[in-house]
């Protein structure tokens, strides 16, 4: 059974072995990197908002954003990172295909250049006529150009980018993606991976990130907040997998290449600011809705010890008054039947050795066992027809009972209060998301109100700075 025992000594553990992984040279610390000074841009003070009329925008949730993937799988914890000194280049996973899979991809100017990475100078690129079209065969890839030409590369990575001196996107999957395309072999597919340099990322995470009639404002706050979680994922990730970020929920929604004006310009008045706290950056996460009740990242979103920092905190028990609770996404109802939550649960469970939830019978009483500082519900505990009680994070719960993507039967978050009948389990809730740093509706009602972008994020990123980390 997981208990709040059992959490306390989770975290602790990792702190241990982050400690141990450091001392030990396994850990990659990004914190010993040589960085120019950078001056801070003064942050004003954060003002209360008073509560405005409801957002009118049209809410509909698509399954995409409802559906919460677990946590990533532990791994040794890294430091947060300095300020970069130069932009840098991510990496964007943006489909995970069969191995049978037929890749067509094209570029208006007509031309693209291809060659494994990796290889030896000598080795000269290919300029093919587009489109082309990729596959694997037994010895690496087989590439079809317009026409008759065809070639062979060996196994490894295979690198697309337009031709010297072309400022084209590259067209792939019916989207436009700015930089550079890896096709990737994988054990159980082909990994597509965008590189691309950060400021050519960030217009396409902005404009699907939010409602195009948004203020400038709360557009230059999403902007700082995305470039710095996108630092920190970058950092990471580094030596360990071959991308940073997948272009959607799991971490940034993505679109790729984008004309949208109020996007792109809120990319070019933040270019390289980032947030700071004790001179690393923040990962800066954000969510939909808070429903006026911050959480905490640690334990909710993230179990790195090093994200357990007063910028990313519950606020000390303050509720965030004026937030978001005048907006059409502040509460919720959902209805979802007992038998459902069960499957979804003993499903879950089975998938991450959870044999208690495994084992969960027909509930009869779910309640929120725990409440953070500020009143969020952060464990949940449940009792089946036989057997003993089981306890699990509220974050954890919503991800069991939204793993099946399906929009009538999920929770919007895992702040809830919850009622059984004979047959259903009749949840209230708060907000939308996690609840953790950023709250989007709440930004928008500040930037409204005439808040500046600075503004919007010394209130969602208590204790941090802007720093100028690349121009």
């Amino acid at each position: 059974m997981e208990d709040p025992a059992y959490n306390r000594l989770r975290r602790l553990l990792c702190v241990v072995i982050a400690s141990i992984a450091v001392s030990s040279g396994c850990v990659s610390d990004s914190i010993e990197r040589p960085v120019a000074p950078v001056a801070p841009i003064p942050v004003a003070p954060t003002k209360e908002v008073a509560p405005l009329a409801a957002i009118v925008e049209n809410t509909q949730v698509s399954t995409a954003e409802i559906a919460q993937p677990s946590k990533p799988l532990p791994i040794p914890p890294k430091p947060l990172p300095l300020p970069p000194t130069g932009e840098p280049t991510v990496a964007i996973r943006i489909e995970e295909l069969a191995p049978s899979a037929r890749i067509t991809i094209d570029s208006a100017d007509g031309r693209l250049q291809l060659s494994l990475v990796g290889a030896p100078p000598s080795e000269s690129p290919w300029i093919a006529t587009a489109p082309i079209e990729v596959r694997v065969q037994s010895v690496g890839w087989h590439v079809s150009a317009r026409g008759s030409a065809t070639r062979v590369f060996a196994a490894g990575e295979l690198e697309i980018r337009p031709v010297k001196g072309s400022t084209t996107a590259l067209s792939c999957g019916k989207k436009k993606w700015p930089g550079e395309l890896r096709v990737v072999r994988t054990p159980s597919g082909i990994d597509l991976v965008i590189d691309v340099p950060m400021e050519s990322y960030l217009p396409g995470v902005i404009a699907k990130e939010l409602y195009g009639s948004w203020s400038e404002a709360t557009f230059r706050a999403q902007a700082v907040a995305a470039r710095s979680y996108a630092v920190v994922e970058a950092a990471r990730w580094e030596g360990r997998r071959h991308y940073d970020m997948v272009a959607g929920q799991q971490s940034q929604a993505w679109v790729g290449a984008t004309d949208n004006p109020k996007a792109v310009a809120a990319v070019r008045d933040t270019r390289g600011q980032v947030l700071v706290h004790d001179g690393v950056v923040v990962p800066a996460y954000y969510s939909s809705a808070c429903g006026g009740r911050p959480a905490s990242a640690l334990g909710v979103v993230t179990d790195n010890p090093y994200h357990d920092i007063a910028p990313l905190s519950a606020g000390g028990g303050a509720s965030r008054s004026s937030c978001c609770q005048s907006t059409a996404v502040a509460s919720w109802k959902a209805t979802i039947p007992l038998a459902t939550i069960q499957s979804r649960l003993q499903s879950w469970g089975r998938g991450i050795g959870r044999d208690d939830l495994a084992a969960l019978q027909l509930p009869t009483t779910i309640m929120v066992a725990e409440k953070n500082a500020a009143g969020r519900a952060t464990a949940i505990r449940m009792r089946g027809r036989t057997g003993a009680a089981v306890e699990i994070d509220a974050e954890d719960f919503r991800r069991a009972i939204n793993a099946a993507g399906e929009p009538k039967t999920s929770l919007r978050s895992g702040d809830f209060s919850v009622r059984i009948s004979a047959k259903n389990a009749e949840f209230t809730g708060r907000g939308f998301g996690h609840g953790v740093g950023l709250c989007q509706h709440g930004a928008q009602e500040m930037g409204r109100a005439g808040s500046s972008y600075k503004q919007i994020l010394a209130r969602y990123y208590p204790d941090s700075m802007i720093v100028k980390a690349w121009k």
